[in-house]
């Protein structure tokens, strides 16, 4: 399963919150952005940032014509990174942390949200690469860290994630990605930067909210499961067993309740997944 991250509902745009080191105010005095791009030293004079609900997004932009973009969660989690050439004659390619378990070779350390100041500080090291989804690919070497104030935006609706306690450690994700399979069932596929995905799947169809019990012989109206080897670079498919509530399914929205066990095909280890909640956009 490719991951496509298509985040369409927080864009940057003119009502962005933009902010620059040069500016005389105290209170912007503390502002940083600290960068480093194949070993050479960035100077980030401009930065913009926005949050949407847990959302958010920061931007960078060097005056040697290098931007580096995040999305992540305000729990830490980290959904993507990029570089890109801020002109379109540059021969500075554009380049993304790697879209498969992201955290094996990206470091992401959410440091501080203030919600009271508007402001948040994180650091960063890790591999930036032509091909997000090949290991192999050529890459750069990113590190840095910034505080800077973020601008505050209303979602468009609130609440949107899937969360779960798996083995008993609390997991955070949000729906990029989602397919149609054999033109019946769709799936909504959530995920952060580490390791796990978690698939929401239900009739393309004539959907009905309820509660149902499943196992991996069903294909709709079940959660599945899949963790990502990183030695082999490919996503494992669980076994599962379960029970899922859908409250609200309609080509807009799907929220709900699930609990599960998730088996290992080969070596039959379990990873219990318990109180899970989810509300994602059924929209693609």
């Amino acid at each position: 399963m490719t991951k496509i991250k298509f985040i369409a509902f927080i864009l940057f745009a003119a009502v962005i919150s933009s902010c620059s080191s040069d500016n005389s105010d105290e209170s912007q005095s503390e502002n940083f952005f600290n960068f480093t791009y194949d070993g050479k030293v960035q100077n980030v004079k401009t930065w913009e940032a926005q949050k949407q609900g847990d959302f958010i997004e920061v931007m960078g932009t060097s005056e040697q014509g290098i931007a580096i973009d995040f999305k992540f969660n305000s729990f830490g989690n980290l959904y993507q990174a990029l570089t890109n050439p801020t002109s379109v004659n540059s021969q500075i390619p554009w380049l993304q942390a790697s879209e498969n378990f992201t955290s094996n070779t990206f470091t992401f350390t959410l440091e501080n949200l203030n919600n009271t100041d508007k402001t948040v500080r994180v650091k960063f090291s890790g591999k930036v690469y032509e091909d997000g989804y090949d290991y192999e690919s050529k890459f750069v070497n990113v590190s840095g860290s910034f505080k800077i104030p973020y601008k505050e935006i209303t979602p468009q609706v609130e609440g949107l994630g899937t969360f779960a306690k798996i083995d008993g450690k609390d997991w955070h994700g949000l729906s990029f990605d989602g397919t149609i399979e054999n033109q019946t069932t769709k799936i909504i596929y959530a995920e952060n930067d580490g390791e796990y995905t978690i698939g929401i799947a239900f009739p393309d169809y004539n959907a009905k909210a309820g509660t149902y019990n499943f196992t991996s012989n069903d294909s709709a109206y079940k959660i599945s499961f899949q963790k990502y080897d990183a030695t082999t670079h490919e996503s494992i498919t669980y076994d599962v067993s379960g029970t899922v509530t859908f409250t609200t399914l309609n080509a807009v929205l799907a929220t709900g309740t699930f609990s599960l066990t998730a088996t290992h095909p080969t070596t039959k280890a379990k990873i219990i997944i318990s109180n899970g909640t989810f509300k994602e956009s059924a929209a693609f």
